[in-house]
């Protein structure tokens, strides 16, 4: 399923007077509504165009759970290692293809060589991820990993090189350093050589300082665990369920977040404190050490919830059966609360419109940095 984004900004001559945002929403229950539920642990992964990894741990971790068979501890591991990559993979092309044309080089080779090194380690990743989610394919209803400690070894091995790639093109590009070498006060901020990715951040806080900031609270993922709050109750209200919570008391993240508030330019630099902290998880990685990136509920009475890091944010698939049938199934993705309209894209308004190919270039970069996945389109209309 495609979801693509139309931001529609209403210009009163002055101003940006109005935004409509249309996003499709995904009605799980009307597609799974009475299928069984090892047909839907296959068939909702193939269903999705971006985070296919983390969609597929969400649905075979929801449906494990409502069956009251959580998945191993193992098999969270192995789907939590596809996810990270996924998270840094989707995050850099957003980050790096995203960039303004100006700030990808000073020639067109530099920029090349950027898209051409991006595409190598694309390759490599996908890859990977392809063999890993067809192994776990086979595993989609099992509680019990069939891998012994080796094997399990070798995927931590082979998950550290694929690491070691996009490490390597982010020190030429990102950082300009390795990831386990950038560090707060040394991470080049304020550079005036700093590299392309960085050249953006510092556009951003000078021209659009305020640009994003919004007073919102992190996702009640527990009330919603607990059926306190229903899945229409949860997306009608402008929550943050992006990538912020997870690196907020960063040491890289706070003095930004003390400067700059949760405004774009600090979202900018959000990701990119988590582009570093996800790889450098997954080049520290060892055997029974990975992150919490997969959390599988039972929560009684044939339900179950799957909570999924991915690059856009927390990632929330809750299941209801009745015997192996499904009875209700939510998909709740980042995206509807990275893109509400009472979030940070209400910033918007009032933003002045005298330069129209000014206000669609920031409009485009705020949706560039509050959700890395989602296809969109802005466009600006007369009132």
């Amino acid at each position: 399923m495609k979801r693509e984004l139309t931001l529609t900004l209403t210009n009163d001559g002055e101003c940006v007077s109005a935004i409509d945002v249309r996003l499709p929403r995904f009605n799980a229950t009307a597609l799974l509504g009475q299928r069984q539920a090892s047909e839907a642990a296959g068939l909702l992964p193939s269903l999705f165009s971006i985070c296919a990894q983390a969609q597929a741990a969400a649905a075979v971790g929801a449906i494990s759970a409502a069956h009251g068979q959580p998945l191993s501890s193992e098999l969270i591991a192995t789907h939590t290692i596809a996810v990270q990559i996924e998270s840094v993979q989707e995050s850099l092309r957003s980050l790096c293809l995203g960039l303004p044309e100006t700030l990808l080089g000073q020639s067109s080779s530099q920029g090349a060589a950027l898209i051409a090194d991006f595409s190598q380690a694309w390759r490599n990743s996908t890859a990977f991820l392809a063999r890993l989610q067809k192994k776990l394919h086979h595993e989609a209803g099992s509680a019990e990993a069939s891998d012994t400690a080796s094997e399990f070894a070798a995927l931590i091995q082979e998950a550290k090189s694929i690491a070691q790639t996009w490490d390597h093109f982010c020190a030429r590009y990102v950082y300009g350093a390795s990831v386990l070498s950038w560090q707060g006060e040394q991470n080049n901020a304020a550079s005036g050589e700093a590299l392309p990715v960085m050249r953006w951040f510092q556009r951003m806080v000078e021209e659009t300082p305020v640009l994003g900031k919004a007073a919102l609270s992190p996702l009640p993922l527990a009330m919603f665990r607990s059926g306190a709050l229903s899945w229409r109750a949860l997306v009608e209200e402008p929550y943050d369920a992006s990538v912020w919570w997870r690196v907020q008391q960063d040491s890289r993240m706070v003095p930004i977040e003390a400067r700059f508030g949760n405004s774009m330019a600090a979202r900018l630099w959000a990701r990119l404190v988590d582009v570093a902290r996800t790889l450098s998880d997954l080049l520290n990685a060892a055997t029974g050490e990975i992150k919490p990136w997969v959390r599988v509920y039972a929560l009684g009475d044939g339900s179950g919830m799957a909570e999924v890091e991915c690059a856009r944010g927390v990632l929330v698939h809750r299941v209801q059966l009745v015997g192996q049938n499904i009875a209700t199934y939510d998909v709740c993705a980042p995206t509807d609360w990275n893109l509400h309209r009472e979030g940070s894209l209400a910033t918007l308004m009032g933003v002045p419109s005298s330069d129209l190919a000014r206000l669609q270039t920031h409009a485009t970069w705020l949706v560039q940095v509050l959700d890395p996945c989602v296809a969109f389109n802005v466009e600006v209309v007369h009132a």
